[in-house]
């Protein structure tokens, strides 16, 4: 990367909040851990690759109308669902209120009528909330690690109540599969399982028993072979899903024992 042109600078209630540019990729960042990124010339595309694995989720379900992010950081996830499956409405949550204006000021996160952004708490939101998702997306990161209220069995019963039969919920995970450093992942999987029929897991980058590998784990209670599941990815869902490289992805469905 070329050296960083610092675009914006704020210490909010939650995150030491920097923007920097570097060449023509704009980066978020809370401290010195990057959240997000987009090509300047291409505002929905990122260098993140874990992103688009979260397209996944319509590999399980391929109707899906209805989603729910919890953690918004620059909005790739949000913004890029909405650009690209026009019928989808998407509901995201974020706790600091700094972070969303950030993602609109710097990030283009689309104000339109499909994309609703609730400055909350994400669990409480879930439990107060009525509505119904295809899709629940939990990408929020204390540091690098998933905050505890949000793996905790009663947030994991919430969700389950708050999803469609055969809707999915999706975790981005960082960790390890194997090794002495997957206890975390293990739990929970663990718990994903107890109140799901499916656990399935993506390891997104190379070295699953170094501890800085993104994971991707999707439950559902939907009626879905792993055979099904990668030929869906294999075709992209009908040619639904345009992300990059999204057709080799059952590549890296982790097949390996849990214990």
């Amino acid at each position: 990367m070329n050296h960083p042109t610092e675009v914006y600078s704020h210490t909010s209630a939650f995150h030491d909040i920097n923007v920097t540019d570097h060449g023509f990729i704009r980066v978020l960042s809370f401290a010195r851990n990057r959240q997000s990124s987009m090509y300047l010339d291409a505002p929905f595309d990122t260098d993140f690759e874990y992103p688009s694995y979260l397209h996944l989720t319509l590999a399980v379900t391929p109707d899906a109308a209805r989603t729910l992010v919890i953690g918004l950081g620059g909005g790739t996830v949000v913004k890029r669902m909405w650009r690209d499956y026009p019928a989808m409405r998407v509901d995201a949550v974020e706790l600091d209120s700094d972070v969303v204006d950030v993602a609109r000021r710097f990030f283009a996160l689309p104000n339109d009528e499909r994309i609703r952004v609730f400055t909350e708490d994400g669990r409480l939101f879930l439990e107060a909330s009525a509505d119904a998702y295809d899709i629940v997306i939990v990408d929020a990161f204390d540091d690098d690690v998933v905050p505890p209220a949000l793996t905790a069995e009663e947030f994991l019963r919430t969700v389950h109540a708050r999803l469609t039969p055969g809707g999915v919920v999706a975790y981005n995970f960082m960790g390890a599969v194997e090794g002495d450093g997957s206890e975390p992942f293990r739990r929970l999987h663990a718990a994903l399982a107890r109140q799901w029929h499916q656990v399935r897991v993506f390891v997104v980058n190379e070295g699953v028993e170094s501890g800085a590998s993104n994971l991707i784990l999707l439950a559902t209670d939907a009626p879905l072979t792993t055979d099904e599941l990668r030929g869906r990815i294999a075709d992209r869902v009908g040619g639904r899903v345009s992300v990059p490289a999204f057709h080799l992805f059952g590549e890296d469905l982790y097949d390996g024992e849990i214990g």
